[in-house]
């Protein structure tokens, strides 16, 4: 269910050079939030910003009714929220879009690709998958960014034991190159089965895409695009997806509420 709420803010920090935190008290939301969910934000009534934004959300309590969200400030929009302090309010829509749905099966290697602001929704994930106290299941993260300055929620994956490694564009920390190099040395060397989830920039997951399709391996995308309304009134999210009922074998779906996480297999890229 959607919940459109004014939403204080609790707490708001500035985590490193360009990333932040934002803590809010919305209980509908995060009693209902799964991993891969966005809330659609605006944090003023002025012509500037003139639509809201989507967000995910990288920590859900429902015991205390709080979620946070994490960005970096570098657009207009984020700049302006960056100036939000606590006891502000700010109008949140959500929980929107489907979710991640992990694999229940006991043995498999859960293997999140993140790139830059990606990384919230998959450490949303991690936290779901390690919270099985029944499952010892392996979960890897790959981290990926420009530089280390925009690497995101590197800590916290590293606090739920996951096995992370990073990489840079220029080195800056952990390897030097992109999360796909890594990516494909990982599923060269499993032993097992293996599912792949993924977030960030479109060149990014359409490139982990089709090497977990080339090699057979189960892979979840959470695609990133526009979402001006974010419910699927404005069709200014469409995804091109495979579809047999189709005459031309191919239709839009909305990433917004169909998505945005999409089976890559099903994806056609353009």
């Amino acid at each position: 269910m959607k919940h459109q709420i004014e939403a204080p803010i609790l707490a708001h920090f500035q985590r490193n050079a360009y990333e932040f935190e934002i803590i809010l008290e919305a209980p509908q939301i995060a009693e209902e939030s799964r991993p891969g969910n966005f809330v659609q934000i605006l944090y003023d009534q002025s012509f500037n910003p003139y639509t809201r934004r989507p967000f995910s959300v990288f920590h859900s309590d429902p015991k205390s009714g709080r979620i946070s969200i994490l960005y970096l400030a570098r657009g207009v929009f984020t700049k302006g929220l960056r100036d939000k302090i606590p006891g502000q309010k700010l109008s949140l829509i959500g929980p929107l879009g489907n979710s991640f749905q992990p694999s229940t099966k006991l043995n498999v290697s859960h293997i999140l690709v993140a790139g830059g602001v990606g990384a919230p929704p998959l450490y949303f994930l991690a936290r779901e998958i390690k919270s099985d106290p029944f499952n010892e299941c392996r979960v890897a993260v790959i981290n990926g960014a420009r530089t280390q300055d925009l690497l995101i929620a590197v800590d916290e994956f590293s606090e739920l034991g996951a096995e992370v490694r990073c990489t840079t564009d220029d080195g800056s920390r952990g390897v030097k190159g992109i999360v796909t190099d890594v990516l494909k040395e990982m599923l060269e060397e499993r032993s097992g089965e293996a599912c792949v989830y993924s977030c960030g920039p479109t060149p990014m997951l359409r490139t982990v895409g089709e090497l977990c399709v080339q090699q057979g391996v189960s892979c979840q995308l959470s695609v990133e695009t526009m979402m001006p309304c974010g419910m699927g009134v404005c069709m200014g999210c469409v995804v091109k997806i495979k579809d047999s009922s189709n005459e031309t074998g191919w239709a839009y779906k909305r990433s917004c509420c169909d998505g945005p996480v999409f089976q890559a297999d099903e994806i056609i890229w353009e």
